[in-house]
């Protein structure tokens, strides 16, 4: 996509590539084309929009919850997979 807006020349910037879902990648395209604005741009106002909470996460975010390595190896089993 072509847009007008641009950063200023010598902003400091970072590459990001990630896999997302298609639906969200949808709802970004819709975005940008409502807005007239560039990927980067609804992605850093769709970031900066999020209110920490008090552990530091944007409140209302709906996280997956990370998996742990149970590496309790005194049963003699082999380390297992943990939710929580």
């Amino acid at each position: 996509m072509s847009s007008p807006i641009r950063r200023k020349r010598g902003t400091p910037t970072v590459g990001v590539q990630v896999d997302i879902a298609p639906d969200v990648k949808a709802l970004i395209d819709d975005y940008m084309r409502a807005a007239d604005v560039p990927q980067w741009a609804i992605i850093e106002a769709a970031i900066r929009a999020g209110m920490p909470g008090p552990d530091g996460i944007p409140e209302n975010w709906d996280l997956p919850t990370p998996q742990r390595l149970d590496l309790d190896t005194s049963a003699g089993g082999e380390p297992m997979r943990r939710a929580g």
